[in-house]
C-alpha cells in the first residue's frame, strides 16, 4: 500500500511538473505525445455507437438470461451497410444509430485509427464486404469507400459452392483467435453479398488477481438457487463509486490503463432487470465520473459467456425497420441485383468474453447478410430513337471489332 500511495504522490508531482513544463514551452516531443487528445470525430462516433448499443442491449436483455454484445462491432457492420444505403432507408438507419450529422466514412477511420493505438492490450478489428459477381454487380464508388474509410477487405466468393461457407467462417475465426467459429450457418440463394466486421480484445489485468486467493463459492442465481463457482479476490487500491442502488468497480488492463473493465453491482433491494431497463450513456458516465481510487476488497467470479443472437427485430425495435423491407429499401448505392432489389435479410452477432485471474479475452463479430428477390426488377425500356454509340465486341479477349455512332440510321433492304 505504501509503494502505492508513493507512486500517486510521485505521479502527481510529475503532472505538476509537465504543466509548469508545458507553461514553459519547454515540453518535449514524448510529453506531447502523452497529452494528446482524441480526435473530436473519434469521440463523437464512440458516444453514438455507445446510445446505439445500450438501446440494442436493452432490448436484447432477458431477466435471469446473459446478455453479451459488442456495440462497436454491431455500429460499425451497421454503419457499412448504412453507406450502400440512399433514401428514407440511409436516414432512418442514420437516426436509429444515433449518427445523423456525423461524417460516418471519416469518424470510422478515425475511431479505427484510436483504437488500434492502445498500448499495453491487443485490440485489433476487420472489416471485410463480400459478394458473388454471379448475384450483384456491386457499385465500384461503395466498395472503394467501404476499402479506405472502414479498412475493409474486399472478398469474390461463388455463393453457390458450400465450400464458401466455411471460407466466410474461416476469416471471422482467425480475426477473432477462434474463439468464434462456425458463426454463418448458410447462404441462402438469395443472398449476394456479407458486409462483416469482427472485433478481438486481450488485455492482462494492470494489478492481476493472486491465484492463491481464489475460493470455492456460490453463485446465487435469478432463480434463488446457487451454482458453484471460483471466486477472485483482489483486496487494493481500487477506483470506487457506490450510491444508494449501486456499487461501482473500475479494473484497468495494461501498463496505460486507457482500457478497463467496469463492474456494477446492484444492491440488495435493487433487481439488476431494473438496473438494464434504466440503462443510459449519461447514467454510466456518471458513474465513471465519481469514482475515485481507494482501498477496498473485490471478489470477482472466472467466467465465460457466450453470446449468439439474430438482430432483425432487434434493430427493427429501435428503428431500422426500412431497411429490412423489400418492397421499401433503397441500397442502389450498393449495386446492383439480377435478383430484384437489395435488402437486409439477417442481422447475426456473437460475442464471446473470457475472465480470469490473468486478464480479460473478448471478441465478437456482426454479419450485415444482404439479400436481393422477393419482387421482379422494374421491366425497362430502351427506345432507341436518337442517336447512338455501338460496339461490335470479341468477349473472350475483350478486343473492340468494330464500333461506331448512329446519328442518321439508313433503313437496310
Amino acid at each position: 500500500m505504501k509503494t502505492k500511495a508513493l507512486t500517486r504522490v510521485s505521479a502527481v508531482v510529475a503532472t505538476a511538473l509537465l504543466a509548469g513544463s508545458f507553461l514553459a514551452g519547454g515540453i518535449s516531443a514524448g510529453e506531447k505525445e502523452k497529452l494528446k487528445q482524441p480526435p473530436e470525430a473519434a469521440v463523437k462516433l464512440a458516444k453514438a455507437d455507445n446510445a446505439f448499443g445500450l438501446k440494442l442491449f436493452k432490448k436484447l436483455h432477458k431477466d435471469g438470461s446473459n446478455t453479451f454484445i459488442s456495440p462497436t462491432s454491431i455500429a460499425t457492420a451497421m454503419q457499412m451497410a448504412g453507406q450502400a444505403a440512399a433514401g428514407d432507408t440511409r436516414a432512418e438507419m442514420d437516426k436509429a444509430m444515433e449518427i445523423e450529422g456525423l461524417d460516418a466514412l471519416e469518424s470510422n477511420k478515425a475511431l479505427k485509427a484510436e483504437l488500434q493505438s492502445r498500448d499495453g492490450v491487443k485490440l485489433a478489428m476487420a472489416k471485410s464486404i463480400w459478394a458473388d459477381p454471379s448475384r450483384v454487380n456491386m457499385n465500384p464508388e461503395y466498395v472503394k469507400e467501404v476499402q479506405d474509410y472502414f479498412a475493409a477487405e474486399a472478398r469474390v466468393e461463388d455463393f453457390s459452392n458450400p465450400k464458401t461457407k466455411d471460407v466466410i467462417n474461416d476469416w471471422i475465426a482467425g480475426k477473432t483467435n477462434d474463439l468464434i467459429k462456425d458463426m454463418l450457418d448458410k447462404i441462402d440463394p438469395s443472398t449476394i453479398s456479407y458486409l462483416i466486421n469482427a472485433i478481438y480484445f486481450k488485455g492482462d489485468w494492470t494489478d492481476k488477481f493472486d491465484k492463491a486467493k481464489t475460493k470455492d463459492a456460490d453463485f446465487n442465481l435469478a432463480d434463488g438457487s446457487t451454482k458453484p463457482i471460483k471466486l477472485m479476490s483482489r483486496k487494493d487500491e481500487i477506483k470506487y463509486a457506490e450510491d444508494d442502488k449501486v456499487q461501482v468497480a473500475c479494473l484497468p488492463y495494461g501498463k496505460d490503463g486507457n482500457s478497463a473493465m467496469w463492474i456494477v453491482l446492484p444492491k440488495e433491494g435493487t433487481s439488476l432487470d431494473s438496473l438494464v431497463t434504466g440503462l443510459s450513456e449519461e447514467q454510466l458516465k456518471g458513474w465513471q465520473n465519481r469514482a475515485w481510487e481507494r482501498d477496498g476488497t473485490i471478489k470477482l467470479p472466472r467466467f465465460k459467456l457466450r453470446y449468439k443472437e439474430t438482430l432483425n427485430q432487434c434493430l427493427q425495435d429501435v428503428g431500422i425497420k426500412t431497411a429490412f423491407d423489400v418492397g421499401k429499401a433503397d441500397f442502389t448505392r450498393l449495386g446492383e441485383s439480377k435478383l430484384g432489389p437489395i435488402y437486409i435479410g439477417r442481422v447475426l452477432h456473437e460475442a464471446v468474453v473470457i475472465v480470469n485471474e490473468e486478464g480479460t479475452e473478448a471478441a465478437a463479430a456482426t454479419i450485415v447478410e444482404m439479400k436481393a428477390g422477393g419482387m421482379p426488377p422494374k421491366p425497362w425500356v430502351m427506345t432507341c430513337d436518337r442517336p447512338f454509340l455501338f460496339f461490335i465486341t470479341d468477349e473472350p479477349t475483350g478486343a473492340i471489332l468494330f464500333m461506331g455512332t448512329c446519328y442518321n440510321p439508313d433503313n437496310p433492304e
